[in-house]
């Protein structure tokens, strides 16, 4: 069910970060950007002349406007794994993951039924902006929480939180457990197949 509703998410926008305090219209310009992307999106995805690929085209570009996916990467890694990794396995370790994580929703365009996204009051937390919404599915609501953060005057969403659970630390735990048991290699390794698999499907 989360990863469903992660995909869902995706679909309707879908280390210290800042060296300076953000003022508050920083903050409602970090709100407005998202709600930007989820218009777009909602707009590419009611679209009755655009084909599936062209919708997945549309999703891809928005979403990769607001998200950081890079960030996103190497906070899912972990400070401590991240540091041993050599500059190549870093790039690599990067592409995967952004791709891996593309794929999956790009995959399921199939799952939008006419959601809507509710958005709820700003939270300002010292240097980052929380963006509270509701997801409204089937009659059920659901809450996600976008995480912002300002970098090279950009704001970016770094992590999200469906029903209260983290998508960057539910990727830590993964990796993690997998590097618990092997090295960087080795979880390279199952990305890349997975990758594979993906393509092959």
């Amino acid at each position: 069910m989360m990863k469903k509703i992660f995909c869902l998410t995706l679909f309707l926008l879908i280390f210290p970060i800042l060296t300076h305090i953000a003022t508050a219209d920083d903050h409602v310009e970090a709100e407005k950007l998202l709600k930007i992307a989820v218009d777009k999106v909602m707009t590419a995805l009611s679209s009755k002349e655009l084909t599936i690929e062209q919708k997945q085209d549309s999703v891809v570009e928005t979403v990769n406007s607001v998200f950081g996916f890079k960030l996103m990467a190497k906070l899912s890694l972990g400070k401590t794994h991240w540091g041993q990794l050599n500059p190549e396995q870093k790039i690599e370790f990067t592409n995967l993951f952004v791709e891996l994580l593309t794929s999956s929703y790009t995959d399921k365009l199939e799952l939008f039924q006419d959601e809507k996204v509710v958005f709820k009051p700003l939270v300002v937390k010292k240097n980052k902006v929380h963006v509270p919404t509701g997801l409204i599915s089937k009659g059920k609501e659901f809450s996600v929480l976008y995480k912002m953060s300002k970098t090279s005057n950009e704001w970016k969403v770094y992590d999200v939180e469906i029903e209260g659970v983290s998508l960057i630390h539910t990727y830590r735990s993964q990796y993690s457990s997998v590097l618990k048991n092997g090295g960087i290699e080795d979880l390279l390794k199952l990305m890349r197949e997975k990758k594979a698999g993906n393509t092959a499907s």
